[in-house]
């Protein structure tokens, strides 16, 4: 384009500049010079536009990838969940199946109840708490068909945060973990206790139990699967802004904490209650 501002202009301006580039012929160059920068200027312009544009759309495609992966990853996670904890829901059936065929019925009731609520979670990434509160309910019912009295609950909800989205069967992980590292191996009794609040717009949710932590160490066992599953899924789901750890509160006692954002509310079902005759301690 230069060229041809050159080739158009010294034609033109020859009666002017003929003369003068016939004494100093270098003026030319300085005319090239001169007419190639506006078109340098227009061309760094395209360059500049062009690129950031491109790097826009790269980081978009970079986004949605990133995006992709994280909610595969989130699948399998749920997906490694629900065998393992129907393998250990059946193992509790079976044992009842001769020595009380009317509970193992119940257990079987109870069973289909948390089926039910594990497919309808497999279609979600996320569900409330209520629901997520429901599916522990039956399962601490089920297991307390096996435990008896070994087995004691108690309930501390805040009403306020059963409308919080929570990722599906991670609660009810941890309380099976609490239950085959703290209840089974408790001498006489354990207890279980579960406690929800919000505090500085998070959801805080601990599950206390009966037990030594360092029964939970081992990869080959359901705890140190539980765990890490536990901490990857909010990872995935909520980056920084979860956080998920487990202590020894005293020497007979471990504590399991989450944090998780309170940003996704359901609503319709945050002023609905569990009912209050389950949110006792067990007897």
């Amino acid at each position: 384009m230069t060229d041809f501002m050159v080739a158009l202009n010294l034609p033109l301006d020859a009666k002017y500049t003929g003369q003068l580039l016939s004494e100093n012929p270098i003026l030319a160059i300085e005319y090239f010079i001169n007419l190639s920068k506006p078109t340098m200027v227009w061309v760094l312009v395209y360059i500049f536009y062009h690129y950031s544009e491109e790097k826009g759309q790269r980081e978009i495609e970079q986004l949605k990838l990133r995006t992709s992966i994280k909610e595969s990853e989130a699948k399998v996670l749920k997906a490694q969940m629900n065998p393992h904890f129907m393998f250990n829901a059946l193992n509790s059936i079976r044992a009842l199946v001769y020595e009380d065929p009317n509970k193992a019925q119940q257990g079987i009731t109870q069973l289909s109840n948390i089926l039910r609520s594990s497919l309808i979670a497999d279609r979600r990434t996320t569900i409330s708490l209520k629901e997520e509160l429901r599916t522990i309910e039956d399962y601490l019912a089920l297991e307390k068909v096996r435990y008896e009295e070994r087995l004691q609950s108690k309930w501390d909800i805040d009403d306020n945060t059963l409308g919080i989205q929570v990722p599906p069967m991670m609660l009810q992980t941890l309380v099976e973990n609490a239950i085959k590292h703290g209840v089974q191996k408790a001498i006489g009794w354990g207890f279980i206790e579960i406690n929800t609040s919000i505090i500085e717009d998070k959801l805080h949710i601990k599950i206390r139990n009966t037990g030594q932590l360092h029964g939970t160490n081992s990869d080959s066992e359901s705890g140190g699967f539980g765990l890490k599953n536990t901490a990857q899924r909010l990872d995935i789901l909520y980056g920084t802004d979860a956080s998920f750890k487990i202590y020894q509160e005293d020497n007979l006692t471990v504590c399991a904490e989450i944090v998780i954002p309170t940003e996704n509310i359901d609503q319709k079902n945050s002023n609905i209650s569990l009912d209050s005759s389950n949110m006792r301690a067990a007897s």
